[in-house]
């Protein structure tokens, strides 16, 4: 019986890869039988004890995969025969012509098994392998490599290689100094390899993969915290695919933090809760995050991405928690990352932004409103870090600085008299920049045929009242707002726009009441008034005999608000204005 040493060995049974972990007999058995690990954990019966040895077994007559060859190809569990295949094995025997080679799965466990052309003779190789090819990508993955000294051999020929992939190998012998340069490799698959992190750094660095640009290395287990000292060399990576590699947290991720280049990072299928990291952990350049399928439990779990990820374009984080933690989770996850452009591949348009911030700026209004005390209200803005800078492109809601107001004037009631009243400019955009100051006013108490029932206190004559309303509201719910503060049927309200203009009225003859505006005035008082060119500020300049005198010329201009759907600001110009509010004789309606 062969007692060859198979520990670390590549093998395959019925087609499923295993890597070699322990070798012996087992009392009470017979033969000589190897404990394997398999590349698929299922495949596994127990935890790899039996017998009191710790390893997951299989006999030594384990066949082994060699020259990937099949006489039959079976699809769906029937076996179909090649037809026309003569042709493309023609093609594919021109080496020299392919650039693409895929060997994906073929269990092969050594160059110099599988090449006709280059052969080992009592351990000296001999260098007939096939000149001038121009591969420029090589897939190796899923076969039997366990000595990176193979590829090293392999890839030394290739001279125009850009794209190496070996995915699902295992590699136990990694000798840095005798690794080969791969002086035009941009992309580098190593995904399912079994590596750490000092794996990674041993091969992944800048003497051997100078032009590395795309490195994969999901599905390795880097969960273990790399030593402090790990310095990954990569200057121009732009590209990292860490998915499933069992990360818990970003400060695992330190030693990337030095790639000058990197700016596209794949975190998809890793059970990450949160994104907390120590502050000096910034990707400054990273534009692309993918948290596809990770365990972030709330929109909250995104406050630390604009300080660790501050030029962050394009994030997708479908199948999370966080997606389905909130009916509008892509509104407030954009309104969150200002610098957003794509969210789970979807662009951003502008509309889009602006709908989001307003619609965030919404849900944080009621929570401030509700604050009682300074230190609630500075935890919920501590929550929504981009309540400040919303504020500042839309404007402070108007409800949050009437709060803000009573505030004041109730810590110093005598702010008023510090004589500051400039207006508050608001941004366009924002909901401030559409209100209309209103100040409105009873004309007349209402009388009333009970003398028991005294005139509701907002039906004082002459008492005013100061309201801020948009001014796309129309005239049937600005008048049912004002007939639930007087508490009088919208329909009996009669509201009339006081204006700042003056329209001119003609004096009435001396011996009737009739207006003309023909005949002469019947006063030289009268005569210059109206020589003044009807201005009620030359007027005023006159003195108060002559403004008196003057306005029997003038009447204020005022317009009433006939019940329509017209908005308001139709007939408002301006930030303010100044509306009485009459009750209608309902005899008119008899």
């Amino acid at each position: 019986m062969s007692k060859e040493d198979l520990s670390g060995r590549r093998l395959s049974y019925e087609g499923h890869l295993c890597t070699v972990r322990w070798q012996g007999e087992i009392d009470g058995l017979k033969g000589n039988w190897l404990g394997v690990e398999w590349d698929d954990p299922s495949r596994g019966r127990h935890d790899g004890t039996y017998a009191g040895n710790r390893a997951k077994y299989g006999s030594e007559n384990t066949p082994k995969g060699g020259d990937g060859k099949s006489s039959s190809i079976v699809i769906s569990g029937k076996e179909v025969d090649e037809v026309g295949f003569d042709v493309i094995s023609k093609k594919q025997s021109a080496w020299s012509d392919l650039t693409i080679i895929s060997l994906d799965g073929l269990h092969i466990d050594s160059l110099y098994h599988q090449s006709p052309h280059l052969q080992q003779d009592h351990g000296k190789e001999t260098t007939n392998f096939p000149a001038g090819l121009n591969w420029k990508e090589l897939d190796l993955s899923r076969n039997l490599f366990n000595d990176w000294g193979e590829i090293s051999n392999i890839c030394k020929y290739l001279r125009d290689l850009r794209v190496l992939k070996l995915n699902g190998n295992r590699f136990r012998f990694v000798q840095e100094e005798a690794t080969h340069t791969f002086e035009k490799v941009a992309e580098l698959g190593l995904a399912n390899c079994a590596m750490g992190w000092d794996d990674v750094r041993t091969l992944c660095n800048q003497r051997h993969f100078p032009n590395l640009q795309c490195l994969s290395l999901a599905f390795n287990p880097l969960n273990e915290p790399p030593s402090p000292l790990l310095n990954l060399q990569l200057p121009i990576l732009t590209t990292l695919d860490l998915a499933s590699c069992n990360l818990c947290t970003l400060q695992t991720l330190f030693p990337l933090a030095d790639l000058p280049a990197l700016s596209t990072l794949n975190l998809r299928s890793n059970p990450l809760t949160n994104l907390v990291t120590d502050p000096s952990l910034i990707f400054s350049r990273l534009r692309t995050l993918d948290l596809t399928s990770t365990n972030l439990p709330n929109l909250s779990s995104l406050n630390p991405i604009p300080t660790t990820f501050p030029i962050l374009s394009s994030f997708k984080t479908s199948n999370t928690p966080l997606t389905t933690s909130h009916p509008s989770s892509r509104l407030i996850t954009i309104a969150r990352l200002p610098g957003l452009t794509t969210l789970n591949n979807t662009p951003i348009p502008p509309h889009e932004r602006q709908n989001a911030d307003l619609y965030y700026l919404s849900t944080i209004t009621p929570l401030i409103l509700a604050a009682n005390t300074a230190k609630e209200e500075e935890a919920i803005v501590k929550e929504h870090p981009q309540w400040g800078h919303l504020c500042e492109k839309y404007g402070e809601p108007e409800s949050i600085t009437k709060k803000r107001n009573s505030q004041l004037l109730t810590s110093e009631p005598n702010l008023s008299a510090t004589g500051n009243n400039k207006e508050k400019i608001y941004p366009p955009l924002s909901l401030g920049a559409n209100l209309i100051n209103f100040t409105f006013y009873f004309h007349k108490p209402i009388s009333t045929s009970d003398p028991a029932t005294p005139p509701h206190p907002n039906q004082q004559n002459q008492q005013q009242h100061t309201q801020s309303l948009p001014k796309q509201i129309d005239i049937y719910r600005l008048k049912a707002f004002l007939g639930r503060f007087y508490s009088i049927p919208s329909l009996e309200l009669k509201l009339v726009l006081e204006t700042d203009e003056w329209d001119p009225v003609p004096a009435a003859k001396p011996e009737d009441d009739d207006w003309s505006c023909s005949e002469d005035y019947s006063s030289d008082d009268e005569r210059r008034s109206a020589g003044d060119g009807g201005d009620p500020r030359k007027a005023k300049a006159k003195g108060e005999e002559e403004e008196g005198k003057q306005k029997d010329l003038w009447v204020r201009r005022e317009i009433e608000l006939v019940d329509s759907t017209r908005p308001v600001g139709f007939w408002v110009e301006g930030k303010e204005a100044r509306v009485r509010v009459e009750r209608r004789d309902l005899g008119i309606f008899e």
